[in-house]
């Protein structure tokens, strides 16, 4: 039926637009302000104003405090459903503790503390299957969190739980926005119908704001606040990891760098798996229809919010051969093989124990070469549940235990991406589409069929002795 009121649709247009152009300036002056904060934060901790231990610390006392407050109240199943994604709330934490509120008492300069849609994450939690307490004992309780970036470099900071169950990053004000706009209440519907899903699980937002007199800084801090996400950490500690990817389908720049190549386990990019592994991982057809399927609903959850620039994280354990692949250039090369002349003298005074394990571990990786047939018949035999792995073998027919994820959630293709765009395509308009910076829909497809028929491989039949779920990923990730 035709509109019968023509003004009315003109006015929702006008109204659409407005909001669409709000979203741009609220987008540029989120980016700008980040950019911002990173300098800030930077010359904070270079003249000791901030210490590094103060923020890490700060945060658990935080966190621990707001947790327990919850734990302690009506059951979180049910009573706070209908909170709002949005509810803020502002705590100061003096290092003498007590007030209205209770605070726990310091030794730490004073600070405030911020929790975002704390009851809906506990809501959150609850569709997980997970008990908060998880959370807190980890994050809060198991010991300091281990610090794995460092603002002087990156410009975020990235810690790991003690007992590296979690991991707390640094996000922007504008993906904290993004969270509770948007995302929380979105995922949190996706997750009771894809319970499986591989997308990183998200437990929690939290803000740090440091109590630093106007006078010393000259400017207020106020509204300095460094915003704080809590995700899963979907690699567990039992396993040694061989070899770690993080994948997102594009090839232009997309290589480790020589500093991260000389890393004991280095994150490997799409163009080093591409060498590595020129005929992708082998997975049974079971294990292949289940991953995509999974893969597909997610992809296209984040393709449904505009999100993209995400990776797929792979790290491999593997159960035959303990050697961890290296990816080296010519120039690294040469410097690889000087620095093993030099080291010459010392591996012939090697340990008998080492010579033997080495021939071990040799004949270990041509008996598994020889029987690539055998071990593809073992490939459905492993218990996921019990190995928290989803079973695969290489190109050489070693045994794998694959753990996934999906990361780096929170990018839209915003006008900030847009105008980057412009730019690389100015720039260098014949590898546009090969870069990590393309339109959502663009990017999910890209992805898929690098995940898909690059990385993974189906077998042409099911040897197994039974199927295997993918239920392989941990319970709390």
């Amino acid at each position: 039926m035709a509109d019968d009121n023509p003004a009315k649709g003109l006015y929702d247009k006008t109204v659409q637009m407005v909001h669409s152009v709000q979203e741009h300036i609220s987008n540029i002056t989120g980016t700008s302000t980040a950019l911002s904060k990173q300098v800030i934060l930077q010359k904070l901790l270079e003249n000791g104003t901030l210490q590094m231990e103060h923020i890490r610390n700060a945060l658990q006392i935080g966190i621990g405090y707001y947790l327990n407050r919850n734990l302690q109240q009506i059951p979180y199943t049910t009573q706070h459903l209908n909170d709002s994604t949005e509810d803020v709330e502002r705590l100061n934490f003096p290092a003498s503790g007590g007030g209205e509120k209770n605070t726990p008492s310091h030794q730490l300069p004073d600070f405030d503390c911020e929790a975002y849609a704390l009851n809906t994450f506990f809501c959150l939690m609850n569709v997980y299957g997970i008990d908060p307490r998880i959370l807190r004992n980890s994050v809060v309780n198991s010991g300091e969190l281990k610090e794995l970036a460092n603002p002087a470099s990156s410009g975020s900071l990235l810690y790991l739980s003690a007992d590296k169950e979690f991991v707390v990053k640094t996000i922007r004000d504008y993906d904290t926005k993004f969270i509770q706009e948007k995302f929380l209440s979105t995922f949190m519907d996706y997750v009771r119908k894809c319970p499986k899903t591989l997308i990183t699980k998200l437990f929690g937002l939290y803000g740090y704001i440091p109590s630093i007199p106007k006078e010393k800084l000259g400017f207020s801090m106020e509204t300095f606040t460094l915003h704080f996400a809590i995700f899963s950490n979907f690699i567990p500690s039992k396993f040694e990891i061989h070899e770690k990817y993080d994948l997102k389908g594009s090839s232009f720049g997309r290589d480790a760098n020589a500093i991260e190549k000389r890393k004991d386990t280095p994150t490997f990019k799409d163009n080093d798996f591409r060498d590595l592994h020129p005929n992708g991982i082998k997975l049974s057809p079971s294990i292949y229809k289940n991953l995509t399927d999974i893969l597909t609903h997610d992809i296209k959850f984040l393709e449904s919010l505009n999100i993209m620039d995400y990776s797929l994280v792979l790290a491999i354990h593997n159960k035959d051969n303990p050697i961890k692949p290296k990816r080296i250039g010519i120039l690294e090369s040469l410097l690889e093989s000087a620095r093993d002349t030099f080291m010459v003298g010392q591996s012939e005074t090697t340990d008998k124990k080492d010579d033997d394990k080495e021939k071990n571990d040799k004949s270990k990786q041509e008996r598994s070469s020889d029987t690539m047939g055998m071990r593809y018949q073992t490939i459905n035999t492993y218990d996921t549940l019990k190995f928290d792995g989803i079973p695969a073998v290489n190109e050489a027919g070693e045994r794998l235990l694959l753990f996934i994820g999906i990361l780096d959630i929170l990018q839209t293709f915003d006008i900030c991406k847009t105008m980057q765009r412009q730019y690389e395509t100015a720039e260098n308009s014949s590898a546009i589409d090969d870069r990590s910076i393309v339109e959502a829909d663009f990017y999910a497809n890209r992805f898929k069929d690098f995940i898909f028929n690059d990385v993974f491989k189906s077998t042409t039949d099911e040897t197994g002795t039974h199927s295997v779920s993918l239920s392989a990923v941990k319970s709390h990730n």
